[in-house]
């Protein structure tokens, strides 16, 4: 039997029957800063119109999409020239480093020196096989908790810290084993010790002999004795033999 289909209800059919227009693919940029420039996605303009900026960079593995609108208002609002041409958008990826063991290692060995308190030394160090890290970072920094006061050696954690600037893009923390001395054992200031004890009244920097009343390191909040009043005050030690007022 044969079925005849009306011409009319036949149009819809090869309509819907039509592969659907292919979209464009959206481009892809990958970037190693902070912030998103007109540049980073439209890399034919430059000077002042590609240092325009179009907000922060993504978080470390995400990504932002950057549309024609957000590239139109930016340009129309600097009174920049706008071409004709414009991508629908851009997917704007932070750019990640893969650092190994080792690179880990050689890095923590060169930032630990000015981060190890006195009289301790790094007898070991546990990185991790492998971490990716945002791209960009320009100085590394290490910091370690201050060790028992006590000699012999001791299970730690050392943190890097990797900055772009002043921005702080990663930190990543594993453990180290540390020996102390009987130099790193004794406390920065002894009980007793003689202090500078600096009281800031406004543009005025006044000094006034103090006592340290117990054994503390640097940055502690402690009581120290005025001389030759007797006063107790609560002050922060800056050096071996300078504190600061901290309360009147």
């Amino acid at each position: 039997m044969n079925l005849r289909i009306p011409a009319l209800l036949l149009v819809p059919l090869l309509v819907a029957a039509r592969p659907a227009a292919a979209r464009s693919p959206i481009a892809e940029v990958r970037i190693a800063t902070a912030r998103v420039h007109i540049a980073d996605v439209l890399p034919a303009i430059t000077g002042d119109a590609g240092a325009l900026d179009l907000g922060p960079a993504p978080a470390p593995g995400g990504s932002r999409l950057v549309t024609r609108d957000d590239l139109r208002r930016a340009l129309d609002e600097a009174h920049a020239a706008i071409p004709a041409a414009l991508p629908e958008a851009v997917r704007v990826i932070r750019k990640m480093r893969h650092l190994g063991a080792l690179d880990l290692e050689r890095l923590t060995r060169a930032a630990l020196p000015g981060a190890m308190p006195r009289g301790t030394t790094l007898t070991a160090l546990r990185a991790p096989k492998s971490v990716e890290l945002a791209d960009g970072w320009d100085t590394v920094i290490a910091r370690i908790p201050r060790p028992p006061h006590r000699v012999g050696s001791f299970p730690s954690t050392v943190t890097l810290a990797f900055l772009a600037g002043a921005e702080s893009l990663a930190e990543i923390s594993f453990p180290i084993d540390v020996t102390v001395d009987a130099a790193g054992a004794a406390f920065d200031v002894a009980r007793g010790g003689q202090l500078t004890l600096i009281v800031q009244r406004g543009l005025i920097e006044i000094d006034a002999p103090a006592l340290a009343t117990t054994d503390a390191d640097l940055g502690a909040i402690i009581p120290v004795t005025l001389r030759p009043s007797g006063r107790v005050v609560r002050a922060r030690l800056v050096t071996i033999d300078r504190a600061e007022l901290v309360d009147g």
